[in-house]
């Protein structure tokens, strides 16, 4: 007969068996995963104002874009552990002083920070700490050129936000901000779906381009009956309506929007006006829809940023 764990046991359930990844990370370099989750679960906390908490959603979304660049390292036969320590790093500097750093580039600024730090202190080579540096810092510098290991965490990190874990997380976020499953959907359904819709688009490496396929379709499919079920639930009638965004360059390809709402004006049945814009922001390109009954006038708006629609084919030619 099998005992059930108690609430304090299920974090040894959660990591048990051992994660190849952290396997890996420890066979090299022992305690270090250890102590980067220490790092990041501290600082969370500290943010949180909850320091003798045990549960970490940063902490958690790590591990899976680590195990993700672990599988895709193997997959186009590149010696993971770098790619994985880099990914373990990633957000390391998202709450570090107890503040939420909305501004990307200061984030990863202290995310470098902590790594250097962590990294000298666990006897890793000056050479393999540097790779792991300049991978972070051109996670997201459009200017940094290519490196395999940021392109490894870049495709990890959205990977894992589509999929059926990634639909999960996306609710689990939500909740945490007061949404209830309507207004999720309402409001925030869109970019999803746009994201989801473009994510094979996003990937930089051949087998996260593989995987993203798959992970587009699950989460399209989830997503397409859900609204069926909240329809036939009566608690929202919404339908998905592609629309095409023009980019700012003239040889650029247009991206293709999904846009969640009522199929009709639900004041008085009227039928809905798109208009669209596009405009170069501080960190992205950002899109603006404004939907507009002919009828009577009432209109609802949405906004987020485009997707990043990398060139691709030409990432490499050297492995590692």
């Amino acid at each position: 007969m099998t005992a059930l764990a108690s609430a304090t046991d299920n974090d040894l359930l959660m990591v048990s068996p051992q994660l190849k990844y952290a396997s890996l990370v420890e066979s090299r370099f022992p305690g270090l995963h250890e102590k980067i989750r220490d790092a990041i679960q501290q600082s969370e906390n500290q943010y949180q104002g909850t320091p003798d908490s045990s549960n970490s959603f940063l902490w958690e979304h790590t591990t899976h874009v680590a195990s993700l660049v672990h599988r895709l390292a193997q997959a186009e036969h590149v010696d993971p552990m770098i790619p994985v320590i880099a990914a373990l790093l990633h957000d390391a500097g998202k709450f570090v002083g107890g503040k939420y750093h909305e501004d990307g580039s200061i984030e990863e600024e202290e995310s470098a920070r902590i790594a250097g730090s962590i990294l000298l202190e666990a006897g890793m080579h000056r050479e393999d700490i540097e790779r792991v540096l300049e991978g972070l810092k051109a996670l997201y510098n459009e200017k940094a050129g290519t490196n395999v290991v940021a392109d490894f965490v870049h495709d990890a990190d959205l990977l894992s936000k589509f999929g059926a874990l990634g639909v999960a997380a996306f609710f689990v976020k939500s909740a945490l901000r007061g949404r209830t499953l309507g207004t999720a959907v309402f409001q925030h359904l869109s970019k999803e779906l746009t994201y989801a819709a473009c994510l094979p688009a996003n990937m930089r490496t051949v087998a996260g381009r593989t995987l993203a396929k798959k992970k587009t379709g699950d989460s399209l499919r989830f997503f397409r009956t859900l609204l069926g079920e909240l329809r036939d639930a009566q608690i929202a009638d919404l339908k998905i309506r592609r629309i095409r965004i023009a980019e700012a360059g003239p040889n650029d390809a247009p991206t293709e929007v999904l846009l969640v709402h009522p199929p009709v004006c639900p004041a008085c049945g009227g039928r809905w006006v798109h208009t669209a814009t596009a405009q170069q922001g501080v960190k992205c390109r950002k899109l603006s829809v404004e939907i507009r009954c002919r009828r009577c006038g009432g209109q609802s708006e949405t906004s987020f940023c485009l997707p990043e629609i990398v060139s691709f084919g030409s990432r490499r030619s050297d492995k590692e």
